[in-house]
């Protein structure tokens, strides 16, 4: 009986862990956003139906600001990316203005096999993810 019970008991838990990792959210457009918000302030605050619909107004003018303002921030990351390789490139230009054509083939080499341990870096980053980074011990 306390083995079935406790068998039970890992398979609820087990089951239950499960469902909380999942992550099935449905992307609400923003009407809709706001009509929840607005339902949600209704219930708490009975809400008469004019108040209601001044409520999602103003909920629904927020959510579209903010959707803005990410989408800014996201032009803004974009823009400075540009700019930085457009700073690595003169940066390249300005070396390889130096170097001979010998050296210059080396330089560009270095950079490839820099880009590929970046690249693999980024990989093993995301592997790792919620993991926390390992500490290596000094033994003096």
């Amino acid at each position: 009986m306390r083995k079935l019970l406790f068998t039970l008991a890992f398979a609820v838990l087990g089951i239950t862990a499960s469902y909380a990792q999942k992550n099935d959210r449905v992307k609400l457009s923003p009407d809709e956003k706001a009509e929840k918000l607005a339902t949600a302030m209704q219930t708490k605050l009975s809400l008469n139906d004019d108040q209601k619909s001044k409520i999602k107004q103003i909920e629904l003018d927020r959510i579209k600001q903010q959707d803005e303002l990410r989408k800014s921030d996201v032009e803004k990351m974009k823009g400075k990316i540009e700019e930085r390789k457009a700073a690595m490139k003169a940066h390249d230009e300005k070396i390889n203005a130096v170097l001979t054509p010998e050296q210059q083939k080396t330089y560009a080499a270095s950079k490839e096999e820099m880009k590929g341990k970046l690249k693999e870096r980024m990989r093993d980053r995301k592997g790792r993810a919620n993991k926390a980074p390992k500490v290596e011990e000094n033994n003096n």
